[in-house]
Formats: C-alpha cells, structure tokens, sequence
C-alpha cells in the first residue's frame, strides 16, 4: 500500500506518482496504465479519485483512453511532464531562490560556480 501526505488532496499526489512512473520510464509511450480498480485496490482508495487522476493526465494530453480497451501513455507524454514541471521549477523556486541568494549578497560567480559544479561542468 501506498501511503500519501495529508497536505495535498490524493487525486493530486496519485497524478504526480504517474507522472513519476512516466519521467522515470517505467511508463513508457503507448504502456497500458492500471485501471480504476487496479489504481484503487493499489492505493486503497476510491475509484473515483483514482479516476480524477486519470482524468487531469487525459486532460493535459500525457494520458489517453482508448474505448473499450483503457488508458494509454500518450505519444510525447514524458516531454509535456518535463516542460510544465520546468516552467512551475522556474517560476516557482528558481527565481525566487535567486532572488533570496542575491538578498543574501551571496555572489553571481558563487552562484554560477555551484551550477557548474552540479551540472558537471567544472573542473
């Protein structure tokens, strides 16, 4: 059983779990995702809420459903993840963690230092 926080609604933190099956390609294109029951029996919860997970992914075109047959990993799903979680990541702690890092006078050099030193690039 999987266990959820108590701070963000389940349909949310279920939608980001998929997500992350997604981004670390244990879901691939065209993979078949659980059903509602599967997901609920999974996670011990609703279907329903299950099913208003599977139901934003569809919605943001990372999941699709085919009739009869159930929900797919729609073509370039892992990319339009990667994109919204970027421009949330930018907008939502990047700037604002530079914004801060400049507060506390900490230097440009330092900062682009760090960054080199994470992505690998320095020396």
């Amino acid at each position: 059983m999987k266990v959820f926080k108590d701070d963000t609604p389940i349909y949310l933190q279920l939608k980001q779990q998929i997500e992350e099956q997604i981004l670390a390609k244990v879901l691939r294109e065209e993979d078949r995702v659980k059903s509602l029951r599967e997901l609920a029996a999974e996670y011990r919860i609703n279907p329903i809420t299950a099913g208003n997970a599977i139901s934003i992914l569809v919605d943001e075109g990372i999941l699709y459903p085919k009739r009869g047959v159930g929900v797919f990993v729609a073509a370039g799903a892992r990319d339009k993840i990667i994109k919204m979680r970027r421009d949330t990541f930018e907008q939502e702690t990047l700037e604002p963690s530079l914004r801060l890092a400049k507060s506390y006078e900490i230097p440009k050099a330092q900062i682009i230092s760090k960054v080199n030193s994470i992505y690998g690039e320095e020396k």
